[in-house]
């Protein structure tokens, strides 16, 4: 996860440096059949990866407090 946030953190330094002009190179980039430079799709799929890394770390941490709790709930009744 520190990674992505990281490489984030990077491209929104680069993107920001490019909207200011500092770095006019990469205004030269667009995507095809899109109107938005190379910059802000990689912001939007760093952003994706990160949101469905969440998700899928929230999952598993359920699946696990839910293991947690069966395994409770038969020690209970065993006794």
């Amino acid at each position: 996860m520190a990674w992505w946030v990281l490489f984030l953190s990077v491209l929104t330094i680069l993107s920001y440096l490019s909207d200011v002009e500092v770095l006019t190179f990469f205004d030269k980039m667009k995507v095809p059949f899109f109107n938005a430079s190379i910059l802000s799709i990689l912001l939007l799929l760093c952003t994706l990866g990160i949101l469905v890394r969440m998700i899928s770390r929230q999952k598993k941490g359920e699946k696990e407090r839910l293991r947690e709790r069966i395994a409770q709930l038969e020690r209970e009744i065993k006794l």
